[in-house]
């Protein structure tokens, strides 16, 4: 046993490959060996190497063993003792890789292979939201988390953490952010002054703007603001769009006091946890056929979907006869089955 041990703890300082590398040439050279040993027996290389295999695996299924002296001899020494001591030490090396893995990743200090992802960037109640949205909306999509914990806050196949600071150039390459879908910053919690709040946001911000200018991908970024004053302070930063901390809750607030029941709509069309057959906000392609907003909404409403906007222009019914620019975006409301055949 302290030989296994220590023949463990010796293969454990080189590189897996390496070990795997040496179990092959051992089989090999040993099929090779007991061929010469017996070559009666054993009449071809593949009939040798399937003995080495069963012999280091298990006991061996016995319809092959050597007959000599010599053969006996040899597999006793070589095969038996050091065979399965190897085997039993790749097993424990593989055990070991598998499990370092599970521990990185854990621990985030792996980087992100995919891309189309979106990338989270603060962990907080409201981001935990926002992951648990994006993968109930897309079931092939990724989610990638940056933050500083020593280990991940959240569980789930599709979800991956990078563990580092957001200004760190290094941690934005290993989250691929050059090839995500959207880029969101949220504000960060346990800090009780917004200024400060606001400034790391811009800090964060203005290094990916700066990453981004390397890539030349045109990163879409979207950041969540707490006080409205500061607004005007990203607008040397690119970020497409901004997200009201305390605006959005107060207007819904709001118009669900002078609207009995508004707020149910908008969580609605906001949310995809209602399941497949309530009614959500999607965008959809522009199709060749439609030459006008009228002829658009015209044939999407016989498909059972209504058009209510282009990017942010809720005018459809104003602008019917004019033509749909190349630019456009259209959003509609329909249940998940009738956007899927759209």
């Amino acid at each position: 046993m302290l030989f296994f041990r220590k023949l463990f703890l010796t293969a454990s300082r080189y590189r897996y490959r390496t070990v795997i590398l040496f179990t092959i040439l051992f089989i090999i050279v040993n099929a090779e060996i007991i061929r010469f040993l017996e070559p009666k027996t054993f009449e071809n290389s593949l009939h040798a190497v399937w003995w080495i295999l069963t012999t280091m695996t298990t006991v061996g299924y016995g319809d092959v063993y050597p007959t000599t002296e010599a053969g006996r001899t040899w597999a006793m020494i070589v095969v038996y003792t050091l065979g399965i001591g190897l085997f039993g030490t790749v097993i424990g090396v593989i055990v070991d890789g598998i499990s370092q893995y599970k521990k990185r990743k854990e621990e985030g200090k792996l980087s992100y292979k995919g891309e189309n992802h979106f990338v989270i960037i603060g962990w907080s109640a409201k981001s935990k939201s926002t992951i648990k949205e994006l993968l109930l909306c897309d079931e092939k999509t990724d989610i990638v988390l940056i933050d500083e914990f020593e280990k991940t806050p959240y569980e789930h196949e599709r979800f991956h953490y990078i563990q580092g600071s957001p200004t760190d150039v290094e941690t934005l390459k290993k989250a691929k952010i050059e090839n995500s879908q959207a880029v969101l910053l949220f504000a960060a919690e346990g800090i009780v002054n917004p200024d400060l709040v606001d400034g790391k946001t811009l800090l964060t911000a203005s290094s990916i703007e700066r990453y981004d200018d390397g890539t030349e991908k045109n990163i879409y970024t979207i950041a969540e603001i707490v006080n409205e004053k500061h607004v005007d302070n990203f607008k040397h930063v690119k970020i497409d769009e901004f997200i009201l901390s305390n605006g959005s809750v107060s207007n819904l607030m709001a118009k669900s006091a002078q609207m009995k029941g508004a707020s149910h709509l908008f969580t609605q069309l906001l949310s995809r946890q209602d399941g497949d057959g309530g009614s959500d906000l999607w965008e959809v392609s522009v199709s060749t056929e439609w030459k006008t907003y009228g002829k658009a909404y015209e044939q999407l409403k016989e498909k059972g979907a209504q058009l209510i906007a282009d990017r942010n222009d809720l005018n459809i019914l104003k602008k019917w006869n004019d033509p749909i620019p190349k630019e456009a975006r259209l959003f509609v409301i329909c249940d998940k089955q009738t956007y899927q055949k759209l």
